[in-house]
């Protein structure tokens, strides 16, 4: 009768250890991508929205790159351009579409070199890669550009606190480098 009372209570208490262990599991399956998607919640407007508006103001102009960061509590993108006699840079905040600022003024760099939108990698493909890259991380920052010959993603994710840049080929998505703090 003990052992019968002995076994019960054991099968009782694996029930119990696995139960637990899964309801842990699910909270933190549940929980990591809240974390992740939080910075996309504050990201409402698309890239192509972006530089539509970009695009808008400044037909003529060739992109050079595009930035997305984290400005004073609040996620903004800053497009560059450039026409054979002109250099444009516009912020957009990228939560409302509003345009916080648009400058232009006389072209100084005769060797920049636009990037052609159409063949490279998205923010998105580039934030999966760079969180393979480094496990359990939150991409908070992006930025699309020229390096040398090649157009590059730079994203910086944060984990633990601690951040680091993944570089990533646009057009290829090898990873070029990763830098940690």
């Amino acid at each position: 009768m003990k052992t019968i009372n002995l076994k019960k209570f054991a099968i009782a208490g694996a029930a119990l250890i696995g139960l637990g262990t899964a309801a842990i599991t699910t909270v933190n399956k549940n929980t990591e991508p809240t974390t992740v998607q939080a910075a996309s919640s504050k990201i409402k407007v698309s890239q192509s929205t972006a530089v539509k508006k970009f695009r808008a103001k400044y037909p003529s102009a060739k992109i050079d790159s595009i930035n997305l960061e984290k400005e004073n509590g609040r996620y903004v993108y800053e497009i560059e351009g450039f026409t054979s006699t002109r250099e444009y840079d516009m912020r957009i905040n990228a939560s409302t579409g509003k345009v916080i600022s648009a400058h232009s003024e006389a072209k100084k760099n005769r060797n920049k070199k636009a990037i052609n939108l159409s063949k490279v990698i998205s923010r998105s493909t580039a934030t999966k890669i760079a969180q393979k890259k480094v496990p359990d991380s939150k991409a908070i920052e992006w930025s699309l550009d020229r390096d040398g010959s090649r157009t590059v993603w730079e994203v910086t994710v944060s984990k633990s606190g601690k951040k680091s840049e993944v570089k990533i080929n646009a057009l290829t998505k090898k990873v070029i480098s990763v830098e940690r703090d």
